[in-house]
């Protein structure tokens, strides 16, 4: 498995002002550096305002720092069971456009449907004119879980196999999976058709280092302490995820043999750089602990 950042994570640091803020075409280097990341994913709202030449820019930038945009996602759902579903087509149009100069091999997207037989047929014709214009541009349209017709998990496969061709797929998510009452049942059903899995996460509590490695710097003092407290707390257990646990999750995708990426979506308050590296720690942990048992 790989690892991508989900650029919401850090949107605070896009919106702030001053020179501590980061411009759309600093995200490819800021991942790099500052998260030892190799891709990103960004949403289109990001891009308002934004001509073909920038969003190229933000291509070239990740290219000289290595670290590719990987997915382009449309945050609004798209109303594609209605009378607005030919507006819903254009736009994915665009959206598709968009992530091609990115140089995304995925763009996705969220619809707004209610559960209906109709609905449901509506929306796969619909979808089948999106998939066209993403064939010829090489990406992958990927189905986020949303409210309506793709919030059970069984019935987005259905849809999935009712659209048909190997470009479509689902964007599994960790909150939704939890949300949805059965989260292993969910997640296994979904990432058999998933490039990404969006790992997102709430809240982390650190676990503080144990009394016997703390133990180890009693007696000591001046630098030698210092260094025996440090070595306990790099000893101690990553931060412990707090809503929801990781591990069935964790323990759900590879079960189905995912190799694909993961998108760490930290939701949380405070420093989403921080709860970025917690969740990546966190999924090392569940994986160790999964191999291990």
């Amino acid at each position: 498995m790989m690892y991508s950042l989900n650029v919401n994570s850090i949107r605070s640091l896009i919106t702030k002002r001053g020179k501590s803020a980061l411009s759309v075409p600093d995200l490819p280097k800021y991942t790099r550096e500052q998260l030892d990341l190799r891709a990103l994913n960004l949403s289109t709202d990001l891009l308002k305002g934004m001509g073909r030449s920038e969003i190229a820019q933000v291509r070239d930038n990740g290219d000289k720092v290595g670290c590719t945009c990987l997915m382009l996602s449309e945050l609004t759902p798209l109303d594609l069971s209605g009378n607005k579903g030919e507006a819903s087509i254009d736009r994915m149009h665009r959206v598709i456009i968009a992530g091609s100069v990115l140089g995304c091999n995925a763009v996705s997207m969220s619809i707004k449907s209610p559960d209906t037989d109709d609905a449901f047929d509506a929306v796969a014709e619909y979808m089948k004119s999106v998939l066209e214009r993403a064939d010829t541009m090489d990406i992958n349209v990927l189905i986020s879980p949303h409210a309506g017709l793709t919030s059970d998990p069984d019935r987005t496969t259905d849809l999935v196999k009712a659209i048909g061709g190997f470009r479509i797929g689902t964007l599994p998510d960790f909150q939704a999976a939890h949300e949805s009452g059965d989260a292993v049942h969910y997640l296994r059903r979904l990432t058999p058709y998933a490039t990404v899995v969006n790992a997102s996460t709430l809240a982390f509590e650190e676990v503080e280092p144990d009394d016997e490695s703390m133990a180890a710097a009693d007696g000591l003092s001046g630098l030698d302490a210092l260094a025996a407290e440090l070595e306990a707390m790099d000893d101690a257990a990553p931060a412990k995820h707090v809503g929801y646990e990781l591990e069935p999750m964790v323990g759900a995708i590879k079960a189905v043999g995912f190799s694909g990426n993961i998108a760490l979506d930290y939701r949380g308050e405070g420093d989403g750089t921080l709860g970025v590296l917690q969740t990546r720690d966190a999924i090392e942990a569940a994986l160790v602990s999964l191999a291990e048992s």
